[in-house]
């Protein structure tokens, strides 16, 4: 749903970029979540904290913000709008805290971007895929696609290419070993073509 109303978004030019991403366990638990994070022009420099102002939230363009609650209601779930790159960097300072660097010390704008373009190809993926489902016949096929378009994006040597692969696969919802090391056959692609029916 959100990938066809991020596209139209895009092209009235309320939203420059997106991320969609899960976190989620498995089993699922109730603090499972899928995070829609759009960069949008009202209220761009606006979220200094992750909390929006009720100033700021009144700033989203009701297009969106209606569709985010025709979602809640219609899938009877919660949702609440987060300033993305200030939950970025708390999260950043909660991790250094603990000693770990998070997304191996990625800077926040380098996070968004290899997130950003993750979501793009894994939404390209999707797009390719519902309008003609023989796109690819092999797994080993998409996989050559996704590696080589994180390759033509970010150079080979890119030091988050790990992080940018995490984020085609998640919205996809595949492992990235099987994008790495793509089994003989078409499991990958029978798995993401049965989510779009």
């Amino acid at each position: 749903m959100f990938r066809h109303k991020i596209a139209e978004w895009k092209e009235v030019g309320l939203v420059s970029r997106a991320v969609l991403t899960y976190h989620h366990s498995i089993p699922s638990v109730p603090s499972d979540s899928f995070y829609v994070c759009l960069d949008l022009a009202a209220v761009a420099g606006e979220a200094a904290e992750a909390e929006l102002s009720r100033e700021t939230l009144g700033k989203i363009p009701s297009e969106i913000s209606e569709y985010f609650a025709h979602v809640s209601q219609e899938n009877h779930v919660g949702y609440k709008a987060i300033g993305y790159m200030a939950e970025i960097q708390r999260a950043m300072r909660s991790s250094e805290q603990r000693g770990k660097p998070y997304y191996d010390g990625a800077p926040v704008e380098e996070i968004v971007r290899f997130a950003t373009l993750g979501t793009e190809i894994a939404t390209e993926v999707l797009d390719l895929l519902e309008t003609d489902r023989a796109s690819w016949r092999q797994d080993a096929e998409l996989s050559d696609f996704i590696i080589s378009r994180l390759r033509r994006e970010l150079g080979s040597d890119y030091r988050w290419m790990d992080w940018a692969l995490h984020f085609v696969c998640n919205p996809l919802r595949i492992q990235e070993g099987a994008v790495i090391v793509p089994r003989i056959g078409n499991t990958v692609l029978t798995a993401i073509k049965k989510d779009l029916m």
